[in-house]
């Protein structure tokens, strides 16, 4: 199970990059982990560490093969930058920044962070996850996880653990593309409400304190705002030894409506072509 195939200079889709919400669409994560890759690929260097990552979606990618650019726009001693854009055809459909930092020491001083638990990756999750595939969690459900996601269309705050499957069949994910891709689920997290899921992002950013370690990573809704359908979420990323990174997701209200996920498969795998998404008008 992957994401795309590589043929030459161009990514095709499989279906697992579809998306909940057209099955002629991309889904953000599958963008976020190509672009991720792309930079990684091209861009990095020894002795820098990955600590932002920029999506900007400017049109909703097409069920169709992509193609990328990139561009390194600084190398300095401490800092190196690099962009990269996505697109089909003519059309320019994505693009995204890599901010890499020169790791040094952190500061002396006791710093205030949020206390909070429920993001462990315990033995009775592990056993409940699929392998790939996603355990869902919220505050709103009785048992707090279940691999149904329309089990917790509620709202609750909301959480999952993701054990992802390849970008591309050859090779694993990187710690740099598994943040990315599971970053990049802060707006479904968190603009999901008990009548669906209404929101859609055009952006995300994701600020890493350090990459992910093991294959499992997670995320956890923090804050969601919006006023005349402009909205903004924050959720935090998770791995098996805590907290690694924030994401930001900016959001606007989908003019369907919401994708209704009580309508959608029980469990996230490859897309059944027969689905077609439930859109509540007036939500």
């Amino acid at each position: 199970m992957a994401y795309f195939e590589c043929d030459g200079d161009v990514y095709r889709p499989l279906p697992f990059s579809q998306s909940q919400w057209s099955p002629e669409a991309l889904n953000g994560s599958a963008i976020a982990g190509l672009t991720a890759h792309v930079l990684e690929r091209d861009c990095s260097a020894t002795h820098f560490r990955v600590a932002k990552f920029t999506l900007d979606i400017f049109r909703q990618a097409a069920y169709a093969p992509l193609e990328t650019e990139t561009t390194v726009i600084r190398e300095g001693r401490s800092i190196r930058i690099a962009d990269v854009v996505v697109r089909q055809g003519e059309r320019t459909v994505a693009r995204a920044s890599m901010v890499a930092i020169r790791p040094t020491q952190d500061p002396a001083g006791t710093r205030w962070q949020p206390d909070s638990g429920s993001m462990t990756l315990s033995e009775p999750i592990l056993a409940a996850l699929p392998q790939p595939g996603i355990l869902w969690g919220s505050d709103g459900h009785p048992d707090g996880w279940s691999t149904s996601m329309s089990e917790h269309q509620n709202a609750g705050r909301k959480r999952l653990w993701f054990d992802q499957p390849r970008l591309f069949a050859d090779s694993d994910n990187t710690p740099f593309v598994r943040a990315a891709m599971v970053g990049e689920l802060a707006n479904t997290l968190t603009s999901w409400s008990d009548r669906g899921i209404g929101f859609i992002n055009h952006d995300v950013t994701i600020l890493l304190s350090r990459l992910p370690v093991g294959q499992i990573v997670g995320i956890e809704a923090d804050n969601h705002m919006s006023t005349d359908g402009i909205a903004a979420g924050t959720a935090t990323m998770w791995d098996s030894d805590g907290r690694f990174g924030i994401s930001v997701a900016g959001s606007v209200a989908h003019m369907a409506g919401s994708l209704d996920a009580a309508s959608s498969p029980k469990q996230w795998n490859e897309t059944d072509e027969s689905y077609t998404p439930t859109f509540d008008a007036n939500t």
